[in-house]
């Protein structure tokens, strides 16, 4: 695999378990049956997914800010909605919870870890795709 999407990979990967893990409530885990919804398994699918973005990407010669920006959308909504899934099993399964009470607690509880991981992986991502067209 070439250096830079291993990179990318592996940088989505790692700011997903951050993310998953600064916004997960901590009640009611249950290790067992959240097997699925682990951050380590969760930050595999928009990793994959990203990689097909930056391939597309590539074949357009689109500018790298607007590539880095179009998949840091792209994760920032995945990351929400992981939010939301994992409060719906960590919490929400516990007691009666509206879809709107749910997103009236992921919302606030997402916004900063979001914001700080997005910054993150947009920086990351144009030193990642720069490097790698400098070398060309």
């Amino acid at each position: 695999m070439p250096r830079k999407p291993l990179l990318i990979f592996l940088l989505t990967l790692f700011l997903t378990v951050l993310q998953v893990q600064w916004a997960a409530p901590v009640d009611g885990y249950d290790d067992a049956t959240l097997s699925v919804l682990s951050p380590e398994v969760l930050g595999a699918y928009p990793g994959v997914l990203l990689q097909f973005l930056q391939a597309v990407f590539a074949r357009r010669a689109m500018p790298l800010a607007r590539q880095a920006a179009i998949c840091t959308g792209v994760l920032a909504v995945y990351w929400l909605l992981a939010n939301v899934v994992t409060f719906d099993a960590r919490v929400a399964s516990w007691s009666t919870f509206s879809p709107l009470e749910i997103w009236a607690h992921v919302l606030p509880a997402s916004i900063l870890s979001i914001a700080v991981c997005g910054a993150a992986y947009f920086g990351a991502t144009v030193l990642i795709l720069r490097q790698g067209r400098a070398k060309k």
